[in-house]
Protein backbone atom coordinates (compact mmCIF):
# COMPACT_ATOMS: atom_id res chain seq x y z
CA UNK A 1 0.00 0.00 0.00
CA UNK A 2 1.27 3.50 -1.37
CA UNK A 3 1.21 6.38 0.36
CA UNK A 4 -1.57 9.18 -0.13
CA UNK A 5 0.59 12.57 -1.68
CA UNK A 6 -2.15 15.51 -1.66
CA UNK A 7 -1.32 18.16 -3.54
CA UNK A 8 -3.74 20.83 -4.46
CA UNK A 9 -4.55 22.25 -8.08
CA UNK A 10 -2.15 25.22 -9.31
CA UNK A 11 -3.83 28.39 -8.91
CA UNK A 12 -6.95 27.52 -7.11
CA UNK A 13 -8.39 30.03 -4.78
CA UNK A 14 -11.44 30.32 -2.45
CA UNK A 15 -13.44 33.28 -3.79
CA UNK A 16 -13.28 36.79 -1.84
CA UNK A 17 -16.04 37.44 0.79
CA UNK A 18 -16.65 40.95 2.41
CA UNK A 19 -19.17 39.22 5.34
CA UNK A 20 -20.15 36.40 7.33
CA UNK A 21 -18.92 32.94 8.26
CA UNK A 22 -16.65 30.91 10.23
CA UNK A 23 -13.03 29.88 8.44
CA UNK A 24 -12.18 26.43 8.71
CA UNK A 25 -9.28 27.10 10.62
CA UNK A 26 -11.01 28.73 13.39
CA UNK A 27 -9.21 26.65 16.23
CA UNK A 28 -6.23 25.76 14.82
CA UNK A 29 -3.40 28.31 14.28
CA UNK A 30 -1.03 27.55 11.47
CA UNK A 31 2.33 26.05 12.68
CA UNK A 32 5.09 28.55 13.00
CA UNK A 33 7.09 29.37 10.33
CA UNK A 34 4.23 27.75 8.08
CA UNK A 35 2.62 30.63 6.00
CA UNK A 36 -1.02 30.90 4.71
CA UNK A 37 -1.65 29.01 1.36
CA UNK A 38 0.43 30.82 -1.60
CA UNK A 39 3.33 28.99 -1.34
CA UNK A 40 4.87 27.48 -4.11
CA UNK A 41 7.03 24.54 -2.98
CA UNK A 42 7.10 22.44 0.38
CA UNK A 43 4.26 22.45 2.67
CA UNK A 44 3.95 20.36 5.41
CA UNK A 45 4.97 16.42 5.19
CA UNK A 46 4.16 14.11 8.11
CA UNK A 47 5.03 10.28 6.77
CA UNK A 48 3.90 9.37 3.47
CA UNK A 49 1.38 11.74 3.08
CA UNK A 50 2.09 15.44 1.67
CA UNK A 51 0.38 18.56 1.43
CA UNK A 52 1.83 20.96 -1.01
CA UNK A 53 -0.35 24.10 -1.21
CA UNK A 54 -0.93 25.46 -4.48
CA UNK A 55 0.59 28.71 -5.98
CA UNK A 56 -2.13 31.87 -5.58
CA UNK A 57 -4.40 29.72 -3.24
CA UNK A 58 -5.87 31.80 -0.77
CA UNK A 59 -8.09 32.42 1.83
CA UNK A 60 -12.11 33.64 1.50
CA UNK A 61 -11.55 37.22 2.65
CA UNK A 62 -13.88 37.96 5.70
CA UNK A 63 -14.18 41.89 6.90
CA UNK A 64 -16.81 41.17 9.27
CA UNK A 65 -19.52 38.57 10.87
CA UNK A 66 -18.73 35.55 12.37
CA UNK A 67 -15.84 33.69 13.87
CA UNK A 68 -12.58 35.23 12.51
CA UNK A 69 -9.75 32.70 11.08
CA UNK A 70 -7.60 33.28 14.58
CA UNK A 71 -11.45 33.22 16.94
CA UNK A 72 -12.94 30.13 18.32
CA UNK A 73 -16.01 28.83 19.13
CA UNK A 74 -15.98 27.09 22.42
CA UNK A 75 -19.03 25.28 23.90
CA UNK A 76 -17.58 24.69 26.82
CA UNK A 77 -18.65 29.01 27.49
CA UNK A 78 -22.12 27.51 26.58
CA UNK A 79 -22.89 24.66 28.38
CA UNK A 80 -20.06 23.51 30.56
CA UNK A 81 -17.42 21.38 30.42
CA UNK A 82 -18.55 18.35 28.43
CA UNK A 83 -15.71 15.78 29.71
CA UNK A 84 -15.31 14.37 25.98
CA UNK A 85 -11.66 14.38 24.34
CA UNK A 86 -11.58 16.84 21.47
CA UNK A 87 -11.57 20.85 21.13
CA UNK A 88 -14.35 22.66 21.83
CA UNK A 89 -14.81 24.03 19.04
CA UNK A 90 -16.69 23.57 15.32
CA UNK A 91 -14.43 22.69 12.77
CA UNK A 92 -14.44 22.75 8.80
CA UNK A 93 -12.01 19.23 7.68
CA UNK A 94 -10.84 21.26 5.04
CA UNK A 95 -7.27 22.30 4.25
CA UNK A 96 -5.92 25.95 5.61
CA UNK A 97 -6.96 27.22 2.17
CA UNK A 98 -10.42 26.90 3.65
CA UNK A 99 -11.60 25.62 0.32
CA UNK A 100 -11.01 22.14 -2.19
CA UNK A 101 -11.58 20.60 -5.43
CA UNK A 102 -14.22 18.00 -5.68
CA UNK A 103 -15.08 15.59 -9.20
CA UNK A 104 -18.40 15.06 -7.96
CA UNK A 105 -22.07 15.90 -8.53
CA UNK A 106 -22.62 15.77 -5.03
CA UNK A 107 -19.57 15.25 -2.76
CA UNK A 108 -19.09 14.50 0.75
CA UNK A 109 -18.38 17.38 3.05
CA UNK A 110 -16.83 16.84 6.44
CA UNK A 111 -17.02 18.79 9.77
CA UNK A 112 -15.98 17.97 12.94
CA UNK A 113 -18.50 18.57 15.94
CA UNK A 114 -18.11 19.10 19.46
CA UNK A 115 -19.71 17.25 22.35
CA UNK A 116 -22.56 19.50 23.27
CA UNK A 117 -26.25 19.59 23.97
CA UNK A 118 -27.18 20.86 20.42
CA UNK A 119 -29.46 18.10 18.74
CA UNK A 120 -29.95 19.81 15.15
CA UNK A 121 -27.67 21.54 12.97
CA UNK A 122 -28.53 23.51 10.12
CA UNK A 123 -26.55 23.04 6.43
CA UNK A 124 -27.13 24.84 3.52
CA UNK A 125 -25.24 25.41 0.12
CA UNK A 126 -25.00 28.84 -1.92
CA UNK A 127 -23.25 29.84 -5.55
CA UNK A 128 -20.57 32.34 -5.56
CA UNK A 129 -22.99 35.04 -6.14
CA UNK A 130 -24.67 33.82 -2.40
CA UNK A 131 -27.66 32.56 -3.93
CA UNK A 132 -28.63 29.82 -1.42
CA UNK A 133 -29.29 26.51 -3.62
CA UNK A 134 -30.11 23.86 -0.82
CA UNK A 135 -30.39 23.98 2.48
CA UNK A 136 -31.70 21.06 4.86
CA UNK A 137 -31.31 20.29 8.73
CA UNK A 138 -29.38 17.44 10.76
CA UNK A 139 -29.25 15.60 13.70
CA UNK A 140 -26.69 15.78 15.89
CA UNK A 141 -25.83 13.45 18.49
CA UNK A 142 -24.14 15.16 21.34
CA UNK A 143 -21.02 13.32 20.87
CA UNK A 144 -17.19 15.02 19.68
CA UNK A 145 -17.41 13.19 16.40
CA UNK A 146 -16.97 14.13 12.83
CA UNK A 147 -19.87 14.30 10.47
CA UNK A 148 -19.78 12.94 7.13
CA UNK A 149 -22.30 14.54 4.78
CA UNK A 150 -22.62 13.16 1.60
CA UNK A 151 -25.10 15.70 -0.17
CA UNK A 152 -28.45 13.98 -1.36
CA UNK A 153 -29.94 13.41 -4.29
CA UNK A 154 -32.61 16.45 -4.15
CA UNK A 155 -29.53 18.80 -3.81
CA UNK A 156 -28.65 20.67 -7.28
CA UNK A 157 -25.62 19.17 -8.72
CA UNK A 158 -22.49 21.35 -8.78
CA UNK A 159 -21.22 22.33 -11.95
CA UNK A 160 -18.07 21.88 -13.59
CA UNK A 161 -15.66 24.98 -13.41
CA UNK A 162 -18.24 26.37 -10.46
CA UNK A 163 -17.68 27.50 -6.87
CA UNK A 164 -19.72 27.26 -4.18
CA UNK A 165 -19.82 27.68 -0.33
CA UNK A 166 -21.19 25.69 2.08
CA UNK A 167 -21.93 26.19 5.92
CA UNK A 168 -22.85 24.13 8.83
CA UNK A 169 -23.88 25.63 12.31
CA UNK A 170 -25.27 24.01 15.46
CA UNK A 171 -28.48 25.20 16.59
CA UNK A 172 -27.45 25.77 20.72
CA UNK A 173 -30.48 25.46 22.37
CA UNK A 174 -32.84 24.30 19.39
CA UNK A 175 -32.18 27.44 17.29
CA UNK A 176 -29.86 29.54 15.45
CA UNK A 177 -29.53 32.93 16.35
CA UNK A 178 -26.05 35.59 15.98
CA UNK A 179 -23.95 33.60 18.23
CA UNK A 180 -24.56 30.15 16.52
CA UNK A 181 -20.94 27.74 16.57
CA UNK A 182 -20.68 27.45 12.78
CA UNK A 183 -18.05 26.71 9.93
CA UNK A 184 -17.95 27.02 6.35
CA UNK A 185 -15.79 26.23 3.45
CA UNK A 186 -15.63 26.43 -0.35
CA UNK A 187 -15.73 23.70 -3.37
CA UNK A 188 -14.30 24.03 -6.74
CA UNK A 189 -15.85 21.34 -9.26
CA UNK A 190 -13.50 20.02 -11.77
CA UNK A 191 -12.90 17.87 -14.53
CA UNK A 192 -11.43 14.49 -13.56
CA UNK A 193 -7.83 14.30 -15.29
CA UNK A 194 -7.27 11.09 -17.29
CA UNK A 195 -5.09 9.80 -14.39
CA UNK A 196 -8.28 9.78 -11.80
CA UNK A 197 -10.58 8.86 -14.42
CA UNK A 198 -8.19 5.71 -14.78
CA UNK A 199 -7.94 5.44 -10.92
CA UNK A 200 -11.84 5.38 -10.72
CA UNK A 201 -12.27 2.46 -13.17
CA UNK A 202 -10.77 0.08 -10.45
CA UNK A 203 -12.05 -0.87 -7.42
CA UNK A 204 -9.12 -0.43 -5.40
CA UNK A 205 -10.58 2.65 -2.98
CA UNK A 206 -6.67 3.37 -1.41
CA UNK A 207 -5.07 3.60 -5.09
CA UNK A 208 -8.04 6.13 -6.09
CA UNK A 209 -7.53 7.93 -2.94
CA UNK A 210 -4.12 8.30 -3.61
CA UNK A 211 -4.77 8.96 -7.07
CA UNK A 212 -7.18 11.90 -5.91
CA UNK A 213 -5.04 13.42 -3.48
CA UNK A 214 -2.20 13.63 -5.39
CA UNK A 215 -4.41 15.38 -8.28
CA UNK A 216 -5.81 18.33 -5.38
CA UNK A 217 -8.82 16.75 -5.37
CA UNK A 218 -9.52 17.32 -1.21
CA UNK A 219 -12.97 16.49 -1.03
CA UNK A 220 -13.15 13.35 -2.76
CA UNK A 221 -9.51 11.65 -1.49
CA UNK A 222 -10.41 12.73 2.12
CA UNK A 223 -13.88 10.87 1.54
CA UNK A 224 -12.57 7.69 -0.03
CA UNK A 225 -10.01 7.24 2.95
CA UNK A 226 -12.79 7.92 5.04
CA UNK A 227 -14.83 5.43 3.60
CA UNK A 228 -12.22 2.88 3.58
CA UNK A 229 -11.35 3.05 7.32
CA UNK A 230 -14.84 2.28 8.03
CA UNK A 231 -14.68 -0.81 6.47
CA UNK A 232 -11.78 -1.75 8.26
CA UNK A 233 -11.38 -0.57 11.57
CA UNK A 234 -8.62 -2.08 12.86
CA UNK A 235 -5.98 -1.85 10.10
CA UNK A 236 -3.20 0.12 11.41
CA UNK A 237 -2.08 1.25 7.80
CA UNK A 238 -5.19 2.52 6.66
CA UNK A 239 -5.70 4.96 10.57
CA UNK A 240 -1.83 6.09 9.95
CA UNK A 241 -2.68 7.32 6.42
CA UNK A 242 -5.57 9.17 8.05
CA UNK A 243 -3.61 10.39 10.44
CA UNK A 244 -0.82 11.86 7.94
CA UNK A 245 -3.39 13.23 5.52
CA UNK A 246 -4.82 15.36 8.47
CA UNK A 247 -1.81 16.39 10.01
CA UNK A 248 -0.17 17.74 6.53
CA UNK A 249 -3.68 20.31 6.87
CA UNK A 250 -3.01 21.22 10.73
CA UNK A 251 -5.92 19.10 11.69
CA UNK A 252 -3.94 15.98 13.23
CA UNK A 253 -6.06 16.78 16.85
CA UNK A 254 -8.96 15.44 14.86
CA UNK A 255 -7.62 12.35 13.74
CA UNK A 256 -8.88 9.58 16.49
CA UNK A 257 -12.34 11.27 15.94
CA UNK A 258 -14.83 8.72 14.74
CA UNK A 259 -16.62 9.19 11.46
CA UNK A 260 -20.51 8.72 11.21
CA UNK A 261 -22.49 9.76 8.39
CA UNK A 262 -24.26 12.65 9.08
CA UNK A 263 -28.36 12.24 9.50
CA UNK A 264 -30.44 13.95 7.48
Amino acid sequence: MGGIKFAPARGMAAPSQATGGASRGSFFKAPKGQGMPGQATGGASRGSVFFKPAKGQAAPLRASGGASRTGRYDLTEVHGPTGAAGPAAVVAMLPQSYTGNTISERPTLMVYVPASAARMASFSLKDAQGQTLYQQSLAVSGNAEVMALALPADAPALQVGQTYQWYLGLQVDGELSPSTPYVDGWIQRVEPSANVAAALQQPDLFKQAEVLGAEGVWYDCAAKLASLRATQPSNATLDKEWTDLLSAVGLQELSAMPVVSAAQ
